[in-house]
């Protein structure tokens, strides 16, 4: 028994698949589930192939307690497949080559950008297709054993499935990006390995000492003799302060305050414009692609590679988003119509809604009108005097009155920004159709710029809170002496097509015009000579109304108690039905305006009202006052009127006419039957009216009542609110001032398209009654982004473009275009192009504006001829291709095709080299 346990213990059963063949297996098995197994070849690249899209698959394996990702990357072109896929023998040495060794001699795509992760293989290499196995990133492969391991077990692979797509192994540390890979051919074999180095070896710093370097390693026990090497090398550039310069953009021309006056350009726009130069770094890449060995030389003491001679120039810049004055004033704005804070909290109980008679005296604007010529230093002798009573507030005097001038202009004796009798105050008609704010240039339109500058540079809240204060002392001022206030629309409120304060503030030019009115009628009325025999409501008469001779007769039939007054004119055709005298028409009471707010205020009321009779008698009554109105001033005008004389005068649908004519020549007719309901409204305000003409009635529209209500609106106004009655306004003015600098910018539509959006989420946004401030936080943005593409724009044209030049040049416009996608973009025009002029010309301003800083010299003369620095600065980074066919392992072999890559930098060396061998014929 203990032989027989000794023997179990020591067998081994030899026949078991060890770890490592699975994992073999396993890379076997997915390279047939990719099929790429047969022997296919490909069209040549074309240049700019690199760009297309790269298809990428991916899959798990595990090996030694340790996951990897394998994966194959293939460029997305068209393929064709080998009508000789089965054959054993080739007729010529490319025939033998596998596909990536025929793309690695492929130039097209030398110094390719790829961005994607892991394609900087197909950069180095320029391959187009690759296998690549990586572990996962809790997982580094550093040691050496392991390395080759990995690297033997894909060449296993890759031979037993007859697989000719190149394969690396990701080792070393992830952010090195180091793969060493194999390429296994039917008849070659690709080695692809690469060197990292921090300190660069001096024979390595220059072309001739990497050609010595690629003829050695390729040389290497062969013994045999090279053909001229291919170079191709591109150096690049970069160039990141001009601020020295003519080349970096102006700021801003806008510095609102900061100077001893203010001006009326200063306080009439909107800023615009980047806060500074957003084009952060220009990258210049020369190139010279697939040149002789024997044509150039680059070494320690001499070199050929002059970027001006070089034949390909491609420009990448680096662009930032810049802070933009325009956003960030909306940006500012906004903030403050989230505040809660009352005028009292930012300017103390000074700023409290009051009586009139006290506030008419604490006020500059106040003063300011009180003269309609009013010189400066009489407004700011008598402010002063009174301050007192004044509020503090962060504006000083001498900005304010300015202010206070453009507002309302009509204040100065020369005024220097007065309102356009041309306004067009019906903003449906133009561009602008559907944005419901108010007319361009208008008081609002100003009044919403200024508070964004207050808000912005003056003070902030308290600034805005001052600034109100004072607009809302000046209106009540304005309604008190019945002087108009300029800038608003004319006519009743406009609902439709004006935002709220607008229209508020109409209302109180319609109250000031009907107080006016009201006012010269009683001044009429107490001046006038009465006549004996002449009653009172003669006199009124003649005021509403010129008396025909006939009118006169009319007067002598009636008693003096039922006598016609408040006649309008005769209508042309109609009777009344039971005398047949003439149907006068009666002046009557004008409709009453109302705000958009009021009118929705009336709509709740009615809803509110419920639909019971109750409810429908109390909806009939609230709205039968102008109808009560018109109906005493029918009765007045036709004492000797019926309900159907009204009707047919002032409702002609519900008057139903027949074929037949009465003695005067009148159709007879008949009411409607909805007329003729028992106790229907008409009816019964027909029986309750009395002969009153509209001079003495009571009025529908109380002018003081309203006003004061206006008043007591915008006084009592929070400073969010106060942000939110003017935001529609402001952002509608940010979107005139962004669309006026696209259209002065280069053709581009994607701002144009933001533009289109950004109009109609404001029209949106405008036709409601209650703002979302979430809405216009969106169209902030939007215009903040089209704001920044133009100042991008407006930097790069300024730096490549000559600005006498009124050319829009397709080729141009389509560089500057690339250029804004970070796109690393080639020249236009080859060695004649204007732009490569301007560059060349910026590099050496930069360096001539360096050298001045260094030496404290101005003197061009001194900087030319002592030589101390050149055209261009020494490159950033080198990167040489050497490509070159020969014989190896031995001179017997068939020729293959070998490339290295170089890389160099201020303090590292990178090294991608593929060198191939004959596995036939060693």
């Amino acid at each position: 028994m203990n032989n027989v346990e000794i023997d179990d213990i020591y067998h081994h059963d030899f026949t078991t698949t060890s770890e490592w063949e699975v994992f073999i297996a396993r890379l076997e098995e997915i390279i047939h589930e990719w099929k790429l197994s047969n022997l296919k070849t490909y069209k040549a690249l074309k240049e700019a192939d690199f760009n297309l899209p790269w298809e990428e698959n991916t899959e798990k394996v595990n090996f030694a307690d340790v996951e990897f990702s394998f994966k194959y990357y293939r460029l997305k072109v068209d393929e064709i497949k080998s009508e000789s896929n089965n054959k054993l023998l080739f007729d010529s040495k490319e025939d033998s080559w596998t596909q990536c060794q025929k793309d690695i001699l492929n130039a097209t795509n030398d110094f390719a950008q790829l961005d994607q992760d892991k394609l900087e293989i197909a950069r180095l290499y320029g391959i187009r297709e690759f296998l690549l196995l990586m572990p996962t990133k809790q997982s580094l492969i550093t040691d050496e054993t392991r390395i080759k391991i990995l690297l033997s077990s894909l060449t296993v692979a890759l031979s037993n499935t007859y697989c000719e797509v190149a394969a690396f192994v990701q080792v070393q540390e992830h952010w090195q990006k180091f793969y060493l890979g194999v390429n296994i051919g039917r008849k070659t074999r690709m080695h692809l390995n690469m060197v990292h180095l921090k300190k660069i070896p001096s024979h390595c710093r220059h072309l001739t000492g990497l050609l010595t370097l690629f003829k050695q390693k390729i040389g290497e026990g062969c013994g045999i003799k090279l053909d001229s090497v291919l170079v191709s090398v591109r150096l690049s550039y970069s160039l990141k302060d001009w601020s020295n310069t003519t080349w970096t953009q102006d700021p801003p021309d806008f510095e609102f305050m900061q100077g001893e006056t203010v001006g009326v350009d200063e306080l009439g726009k909107l800023p615009f414009g980047a806060t500074f130069d957003p084009i952060k770094e220009f990258h210049l890449f020369v190139s010279w692609l697939e040149i002789c060995e024997n044509v150039i030389i680059d070494s320690e003491g001499f070199s050929d590679l002059e970027p001006l001679t070089a034949p390909q120039w491609s420009l990448q810049v680096e662009i930032s988003s810049p802070i933009c004055l325009l956003n960030d004033y909306l940006s500012n704005f906004l903030e403050l119509c989230s505040s809660t804070k009352s005028l009292i909290e930012l300017l103390g109980v000074g700023a409290a809604y009051t009586d009139s008679e006290s506030q008419s005296l604490s006020s500059a604007f106040n003063i300011l009108t009180e003269s309609r010529i009013p010189s400066i230093s009489t407004v700011v002798s008598k402010t002063t005097s009174k301050n007192s009573k004044n509020i503090d507030g962060p504006i000083t005097e001498d900005v304010l009155l300015p202010i206070l001038y453009f507002l309302f202009p009509d204040a100065e004796e020369m005024p220097k920004a007065p309102y356009d009798d041309k306004i067009n105050y019906n903003v449906d008609d133009d561009q602008w159709k559907g944005v419901k704010t108010c007319a361009i240039n208008g008081l609002i339109w100003r009044l919403a710029i200024v508070a964004a500058h207050c808000a912005y540079n003056l003070g902030s809240m308290s600034a805005l809170a001052q600034l109100w204060y004072e607009f809302v002392q000046e209106v009540r001022f304005r309604w008190e002496k019945c002087i108009p206030i300029p800038g608003i629309g004319p006519g009743f409120p406009d609902c439709v097509r004006t935002c709220l304060l607008h229209q508020k503030l109409q209302m109180i030019n319609c109250c000031i015009a009907r107080k006016k009115m009201r006012e010269e009628c009683e001044r009429k009325e107490h001046n006038l000579v009465i006549d004996e025999g002449e009653s009172s409501d003669d006199s009124e008469d003649d005021e509403f109304f010129e008396c025909l001779n006939e009118e006169a007769n009319d007067v002598g039939k009636n008693p003096p108690w039922n006598r016609p007054v408040g006649r309008l004119a005769k209508h042309p055709t109609l009777r009344l039905v039971q005398t047949g005298e003439a149907l006068y028409l009666p002046v009557t009471q004008d409709p009453v305006p109302k705000t958009e707010d009021q009118l929705e205020e009336d709509a709740e009321v009615m809803m509110q009202l419920g639909t019971d009779k109750t409810a429908s008698m109390m909806r009939a009554r609230l709205m039968s006052a102008s109808l009560l109105s018109d109906m005493e001033s029918f009765k007045a005008a036709n004492p000797l009127a019926l309900l159907d004389d009204f009707i047919k005068w002032y409702s002609p649908h519900d008057w139903i006419a027949e074929d037949s004519l009465d003695q005067w020549g009148q159709p007879i007719g008949h009411l409607s039957q909805r007329m003729l309901i028992k106790n229907n409204p008409w009816s019964s305000t027909w029986e309750s009216a009395e002969p009153v003409p509209a001079h003495r009635q009571k009025r529908l529209f109380d002018d003081t009542r309203e006003a004061e209500k206006v008043l007591h609106y915008l006084a009592s106004k929070n400073i969010g609110q106060i942000g939110q009655l003017l935001l529609p306004v402001l952002v509608h003015a940010a979107l005139v001032t962004l669309h006026d600098q696209v259209a002065e910018a280069l053709p581009m539509p994607e701002p144009r398209i933001h533009l289109q959006s950004i109009r109609y989420r404001l029209q949106t946004a405008t036709t409601a009654i209650r703002q979302k401030l979430q809405t216009y936080e969106e169209i902030n943005c939007l215009i903040g982004k089209v704001e920044v593409t133009i100042a991008q724009m407006n930097s790069l044209r300024v730096k490549l473009t000559d600005q006498n030049s009124d050319s829009q040049d397709e080729e141009l416009i389509s560089f500057l275009h690339s250029l804004m996608g970070n796109n690393k973009t080639s020249v236009p025009n080859g060695y004649n192009s204007a732009i490569r002029t301007r560059i060349a010309n910026m590099f050496y301003d930069v360096q001539k504006a360096a050298h001045i800083t260094m030496t404290n010299s101005t003197s061009d003369t001194d900087i030319k001829t002592d030589g101390k620095f050149k055209s261009f600065p020494a490159p950033v980074h080198k990167e040489f291709i050497l490509r070159a066919t020969a014989s190896r392992p031995s001179s017997c072999s068939i020729p293959q095709p070998h490339r290295l890559y170089v890389s160099l930098k201020k303090d590292a060396i990178h090294m991608a080299g593929a060198f191939s061998e004959d596995t036939i014929f060693f």
